[in-house]
């Protein structure tokens, strides 16, 4: 006849959602009391398993919690507490026989309908995770947990009209619901409601400032919308939480780039490239804004690198060749603008710019020639601008033979977010007894 002591009654469980992996708070610690047997052995064991959880020693807490229920099975507590011994344990399947007779015991237990959902989740069992949350908030309405899960139920279903409710929901209960304001602004995002989309990721960084995703993604949604500088301050908040966060500083040298901050943008995408060593599109960045830097020499590395990465890309050698150009060496560049126009017959800037070297290299006819064909792509294009810029080259050459300035090297168009890979963590159990 023994009283149990505080213990952490919060599990974690494995959901998928947009942006990856997000790390937990801390398990919260609830108090279990009162009589759960007559029987002085069986009290005294579950008692040692209470200790041996609250110790994070769960073989030890599972060894205690059988020998409880040996004495006396039926011990509903005892039963749900050996179930949360062996989920912490990994052993799902187990973990939801034990509460599926927590509940035979005694169904208005809550906490046993919350976790059997979980478990049911790990198993890919949708259906029956959900109707376990339902259940749960039959009896506890206050549960924002289960609405947050359930919420990641029905999005692994596709069903986002009722994740996003039971999202709203879970919000509702817990205005500082971070993960769930998050997922709130992924399925709002991805809905292009854009304005909403970043107020709820602004609420989840307030609730959690570490919440490194959840910076990263505001990032990106302002970024898209043009917010250049609000963009650049939350990328730079994930990248200060994260530093080895590749997404997020590739996405901090893209906004760098845009407002034409190239050293800056240089610098992150070097570090992507560190991070990660086959990244084409970082070396692909990385070279043309050490290019647009005036950084020729080194812009030609990164270039090559991204070429023997992945050869057939006609912006790489194009932007080689605007490097090779700007240090002179003429013949290497006509050699780059070649490939380019080789890769891609309509990239009218590969055509000017090879116009230009020949005229360097002193061959102004087939210069000529590659001039005239750019114009007529930019014609096809109804790049006004280019085709007036082209006009006021011929017409130099005309009256004197000067050569203009190259066209600059064109920056890669953004790759898509390389989104973490890793699941979601749930929240810990807030239920009480």
């Amino acid at each position: 006849m023994l009283t149990a002591a505080i213990i952490s009654l919060g599990l974690t469980m494995a959901g998928h959602a947009y942006a990856g992996d997000l790390r937990q708070s801390k398990q919260t610690k609830q108090l279990v009391e009162g009589l759960y047997s007559n029987n002085l052995d069986a009290a005294a064991y579950f008692q040692q398993g209470v200790t041996q959880y609250n110790r994070s020693n769960f073989k030890g807490a599972e060894l205690a919690f059988r020998k409880a229920l040996i004495y006396d099975p039926s011990i509903a507590m005892a039963h749900y507490l050996l179930g949360n011994a062996l989920f912490q344990q990994g052993q799902t399947e187990q973990a939801s026989e034990q509460y599926q007779r927590a509940l035979s015991l005694d169904p208005r237990m809550s906490e046993a309908h919350y976790n059997l959902g979980l478990t049911l989740y790990r198993q890919a069992n949708l259906d029956g995770a959900i109707t376990q949350y339902q259940r749960a908030l039959s009896i506890d309405p206050t549960l924002a947990p289960a609405r947050y899960n359930m919420g990641l139920a029905y999005e692994a279903q596709g069903r986002t009209d009722n994740a996003l409710m039971e999202y709203t929901e879970a919000i509702r209960l817990n205005p500082n619901y971070a993960i769930a304001q998050y997922n709130l602004g992924l399925i709002l995002a991805k809905r292009d409601q854009s304005e909403p989309a970043i107020t709820a990721l602004q609420q989840a960084v307030r609730s959690n400032p570490e919440l490194v995703e959840g910076h990263y993604q505001l990032g990106l949604l302002l970024a898209k919308q043009g917010q250049l500088k609000e963009a650049e301050n939350a990328l730079k908040t994930a990248t200060k939480l994260e530093p080895k966060f590749a997404p997020a500083q590739y996405q901090l040298g893209q906004v760098f780039a845009q407002q034409g901050n190239f050293e800056a943008a240089s610098g992150r995408f070097a570090w992507v490239t560190t991070l990660e060593p086959n990244n084409v599109d970082a070396y692909r960045q990385l070279g043309a804004a050490l290019t647009k830097d005036g950084q020729n020499k080194e812009a030609i590395v990164a270039l090559q690198t991204a070429v023997n990465l992945q050869p057939g890309d006609a912006l790489t050698h194009y932007n080689m060749g605007v490097a090779l150009q700007q240090e002179k060496r003429y013949d290497d560049a006509i050699a780059q603008y070649q490939e380019a126009i080789r890769l891609n017959p309509s990239l009218p800037e590969a055509f000017y710019n090879m116009g230009i070297a020949l005229q360097q290299s002193q061959r102004p006819e087939e210069g000529m020639s590659f001039i005239v064909q750019a114009r007529n792509l930019f014609s096809q294009q109804g790049n006004l601008r280019k085709i007036d810029e082209v006009d006021r080259y011929v017409q130099q050459l005309t009256n004197q033979p000067t050569i203009p300035a190259l066209i600059q090297p064109t920056l890669p168009p953004q790759a898509q977010p390389q989104q973490p890979s890793s699941p979601f963590q749930t929240p810990p159990n807030t239920g009480t007894f």
